[in-house]
């Protein structure tokens, strides 16, 4: 079943690359190797965007589980915060490309102002395994990243 979150995800991304803002195509195409690994993984072929949806692989469905928004029996909610709010559980949002990262913590200058933050988060990969469904060589798989705050370009969410 796909969740609220994911539809925001692929109806933004599809807006994206309809309006021509999308900037995540600039990925190569993975290996063979790559692709076969990642499909022999998943169980999905390259062009079942239906299979791809339903295994829980985007960085939307790390979201939900690392959120527990599915768990709640209200509509999940992701609040906008101020940068200076973020905190360990909140989420990054970046908008070119479209993406979600779970905030794992927050560095601080000696001031107490965040500086950066560790990031984990699913598909935010270095090559397409399939682009018209948006797979990357990291789909259901944990990459973890420090990013400096400023360059979090659609702010951060905080889970309610």
């Amino acid at each position: 079943m796909i969740n609220l979150l994911q539809l925001i995800f692929f109806f933004t991304i599809i807006v994206s690359v309809a309006s021509g803002s999308a900037v995540a195509s600039n990925l190569p195409t993975c290996s063979n190797r790559v692709i076969q690994a990642v499909t022999a993984k998943s169980g999905c072929t390259v062009g079942d965007a239906n299979c791809w949806m339903s295994k829980g692989g985007f960085c939307t469905d790390y979201i939900t589980k690392r959120t527990q928004l599915a768990s709640n029996d209200s509509p999940p909610r992701l609040v906008p915060i101020s940068q200076a709010q973020v905190k360990k559980g909140d989420v990054a949002h970046f908008l070119k490309p479209m993406h979600y990262s779970y905030v794992e913590s927050v560095v601080r200058d000696a001031g107490g102002k965040p500086v950066a933050v560790n990031l984990s988060e699913y598909n935010y990969g270095t090559c397409w395994v399939d682009e018209d469904s948006m797979v990357t060589d990291r789909y259901m798989r944990v990459n973890r990243r420090s990013v400096p705050v400023g360059r979090v370009d659609g702010g951060f969410l905080r889970p309610r």
